[in-house]
């Protein structure tokens, strides 16, 4: 395995203090903590000493600090909207954080709030996935095979007609016969500084999946969301 030199990645925990789907999102309690403890809990597990938090809000700024995050700058209204990608938020914060520990970092790891169920060790593992490969790759994301498929049984509705989102010449009749599709599981992201300096998407360059399973791949959107993983987080405890 190739050696991880923590030295070389700035570790980020994005959090609005607002979201569209529920309010403060990143605030809601799982086992009387706070969604965003997970995260920064992931990184101090992994002596991930350069971090930083990167929110528009005041109180999960100094809740941030309070659990142990580093805590610089707080984010512009520009990049604070429901509409601005992830990947311009992580090049703010790329820019800042290296102005601020001044130093320059190859790597830039991202801890989604809106996965308490994965571990500190997931983490762990997670970097360890990556570096084996590292020089092939421009970044690695998590994932996991999609339950529905667009070639087969995810539909488009049009004029009282249904038909597959995606088809191929010869129809595909099984799901076993569709191309395998994967879900974006938004849990952990690691990237190189350079590709996300001049990416203009996150998936525009060679990328690798980080497979997770079906109880570690729920993303808290909505309340049914949160119910189910404070349920699967009681229940691993």
């Amino acid at each position: 395995m190739k050696t991880i030199d923590k030295k070389e990645i700035i570790a980020l925990v994005c959090a609005r203090g607002n979201s569209k789907g529920i309010k403060y999102k990143n605030l809601l309690k799982i086992n009387k903590m706070p969604l965003i403890y997970f995260a920064i809990n992931k990184i101090l597990k992994n002596k991930l000493n350069y971090n930083c938090i990167s929110t528009d809000n005041k109180k999960i700024y100094r809740i941030s600090k309070k659990f142990g995050l580093k805590g610089f700058f707080l984010r512009p209204k520009n990049l604070s909207g429901p509409n601005i990608s992830k990947l311009e938020v992580w090049k703010h914060a790329l820019n800042v954080s290296e102005k601020f520990y001044n130093k320059k970092f190859k790597y830039l790891l991202d801890i989604e709030v809106t996965n308490p169920l994965t571990s500190p060790k997931d983490l762990n593992k997670f970097i360890c996935k990556y570096f084996e490969t590292k020089d092939a790759f421009d970044g690695m994301f998590c994932a996991r095979k999609s339950w529905k498929n667009p070639y087969f049984n995810i539909l488009e509705k049009s004029h009282k007609k249904f038909s597959v989102s995606k088809s191929l010449k010869n129809k595909i009749v099984s799901r076993q016969k569709a191309p395998a599709t994967y879900d974006h599981i938004a849990a952990m992201y690691i990237f190189k500084s350079s590709y996300i300096r001049k990416a203009k998407h996150i998936f525009d360059g060679k990328l690798k999946h980080y497979e997770l399973p079906l109880n570690k791949s729920i993303d808290i959107d909505s309340i049914e969301d949160y119910e189910l993983v404070k349920k699967i987080f009681d229940k691993n405890v």
